[in-house]
């Protein structure tokens, strides 16, 4: 099966589980979830059209990583409520969101940009930074998420240095794969 023809079809997987987590969220009436669940897939259609546009190639196993992060938030962890079951859960999430996020955007912007990056080292760095960065940027959505809707996704200052440590730790990964293997 051609990479194409993969794509079409996790796609299709993806939309029927983003499809099943939103009816959820609305029988149980939790919109922050809908809402997260919409932007969720507004995002992956819009890469998906850039994609395209720009005629941009992201290497298939990092789409799939990036919607396996997707699917482990909203049916897993939210839907499943696995979060609220496993102490461990969201940290394995945290380096899996960071180690995915780093090699997609290092991915997306090696394609779209003329990039001169030697040693390889210097790449490898970069992807550290961007998921260290996207790790960071995504404590303060938690933030913001908790103080408008008063949810309760960083129960205290525990959670979050796990997080940022678990953010720490996938980045370094995805710096050690794109270097080793990617790119």
């Amino acid at each position: 099966m051609k990479s194409t023809q993969l794509l079409v079809v996790i796609t299709i997987i993806f939309s029927f589980i983003i499809l099943y987590t939103s009816i959820i969220a609305l029988k149980k009436k939790n919109y922050n979830y809908l809402i997260e669940d919409i932007a969720t897939y507004v995002f992956y259609v819009n890469f998906l059209i850039q994609q395209y546009i720009l005629k941009f190639q992201v290497r298939f196993f990092i789409i799939v990583l990036v919607l396996i992060t997707f699917i482990g938030n909203s049916l897993i962890g939210k839907c499943l409520n696995v979060y609220n079951t496993s102490k461990y859960y969201d940290r394995f999430l945290h380096a899996l969101g960071s180690f995915s996020f780093s090699l997609f955007t290092y991915s997306i912007l090696s394609k779209i940009t003329a990039y001169t990056i030697y040693p390889k080292i210097y790449g490898s760095i970069f992807v550290v930074t961007i998921g260290i960065s996207a790790g960071c940027i995504f404590e303060i959505y938690e933030f913001i998420t908790d103080s408008i809707s008063k949810s309760n996704n960083q129960p205290g200052l525990t959670d979050t240095n796990f997080d940022l440590i678990s953010d720490v730790i996938g980045a370094l990964i995805a710096g050690i794969v794109s270097n080793l293997i990617i790119f």
